[in-house]
């Protein structure tokens, strides 16, 4: 696995000789190959029946679409509303003749073709489709009164996947609410859960033949190779990269995009690197090194949802590391607790002070008393949140003849007095 990820950062020794120019079209190159490789990977690893390729003289509908997923006819359809994402503001358009929405091009709703030949995407990358739909509804005169056949609504999410090699895929997101019914039933069979999907199609701007039989040799190749326990080239790491966790370059890229505050973006990573150690560690299948990196990406993940304020999804993550004990992630565990009125907080603000308080002189050290400091201006700030005014003006009073607490303790008590006045007026 180092070696593998390791060689997805490093370039080739071949290019420190060639032009800058050179280098650069060949990242490029590199890049579209690496794009075009890992899409098709997954468009063949889809079922054959949501294998859909267009052309520019042959479309993907959204009739077909719809009817090779869940098996919906064109008379069950009608009033498409379609919502373009371009950044600035959303704008609609609504279809209402019943051919023109079974036979809508997908492909020309996200991507465009310039003047000068090139591809690219229409509005940003997304595209949302709202369709009604009424479920087993036919042309003929229908008598069929039941509440279950009024009309609901299809929601189809469009997102581009990038393009290479002359090939741009595209994914589609389909959603079938749960529809209605009389007294809101339970439904067995689908417990209430919307019936979803999400298919990958291809706009070949010019013949895929070649591209695809490429693909396949590569496939098959790396297939060996890997088994074989033999190095693996570039585009080979490309397909190969589909079919195992890459645990490693997702815990860089998860870390590397944090640096940006880029919250969510690095869970989307880490939680790849969560859910693949997380197997790893219960088929007893993991090395300590992988149980260090598990723990790690826990704090980082509960560290990215607490600054997103979700303190539930946070703590999930934090309680798995708090066992270690490790200052750091007690401190991210306890402000978390702090920060959204948790009632346990306090509690385990004593459990770890009473800890501290038992530690022998030469168990001392700097990172302790940084944690002692810590824990005391918590418990003074969790009394202030709970009411107990008094409490925290004494906490408080105790700080203000220490460097490491004194400015956070002026501050705090101007807090208390001002709260204390407004308390008094009120009553």
């Amino acid at each position: 696995m180092k070696k593998f990820f390791s060689s997805m950062f490093n370039t080739s020794p071949q290019v420190k000789n060639i032009s800058k120019d050179k280098e650069e079209d060949d990242w490029v190159d590199r890049l579209e190959n690496e794009t075009f490789l890992s899409n098709e990977f997954r468009f063949q690893h889809q079922n054959e029946k949501y294998q859909l390729r267009a052309t520019p003289n042959e479309k993907v509908t959204l009739g077909v679409l719809l009817n090779r997923t869940f098996d919906i006819r064109q008379e069950e359809v009608s009033d498409l509303y379609i919502v373009t994402d371009n950044i600035r503001e959303k704008k609609g358009r609504l279809i209402v003749d019943g051919n023109e929405i079974w036979n809508f091009d997908l492909c020309n709703a996200v991507l465009i073709k310039h003047d000068n030949g090139d591809i690219g995407y229409r509005f940003s990358e997304n595209v949302v489709l709202s369709i009604s739909y009424r479920k087993g509804y036919a042309k003929q005169e229908d008598n069929d009164k039941s509440i279950g056949r009024v009309n609901d609504t299809i929601i189809v999410h469009l997102r581009g996947c990038g393009g290479g090699k002359d090939t741009w895929f595209i994914r589609a997101s389909i959603m079938l609410p749960t529809f209605s019914h009389e007294g809101d039933k339970t439904y067995t069979r689908t417990v209430n859960q919307p019936q979803t999907l999400s298919v990958l199609f291809a706009y070949d701007n010019t013949s895929p033949e070649q591209r695809i039989e490429e693909y396949k040799a590569i496939h098959d190749r790396t297939i060996e190779k890997f088994n074989n326990g033999e190095e693996l080239e570039f585009n080979e790491h490309c397909i190969i990269s589909q079919m195992i966790p890459t645990i490693g370059k997702d815990f860089y890229w998860g870390n590397e995009v944090l640096k940006e505050n880029r919250y969510w973006d690095a869970i989307v990573y880490l939680e790849n690197v969560y859910h693949a150690l997380r197997e790893s560690w219960l088929r007893s299948d993991i090395t300590d090194e992988d149980k260090r990196m598990f723990y790690q990406t826990c704090y980082i993940i509960g560290y990215c949802y607490a600054e997103m304020c979700l303190y539930e999804k946070a703590l999930f993550y934090l309680e798995i590391v708090r066992p270690l004990n490790n200052i750091t992630y007690n401190i991210e565990y306890i402000n978390c607790l702090a920060n959204s009125r948790d009632i346990r907080a306090i509690y385990t603000i004593h459990g770890e002070l009473n800890q501290l308080a038992q530690l022998k002189e030469n168990e001392i050290t700097d990172s302790v008393i940084y944690y002692h400091n810590f824990l005391r201006r918590r418990r003074a700030y969790t009394f202030v949140d709970m009411g107990r005014l008094d409490d925290a003006e004494e906490a408080f009073k105790e700080m203000l003849n220490e460097d490491a607490n004194k400015e956070y303790a002026k501050g705090e008590l101007e807090y208390i007095q001002e709260l204390k006045k407004r308390k008094s007026t009120e009553s």
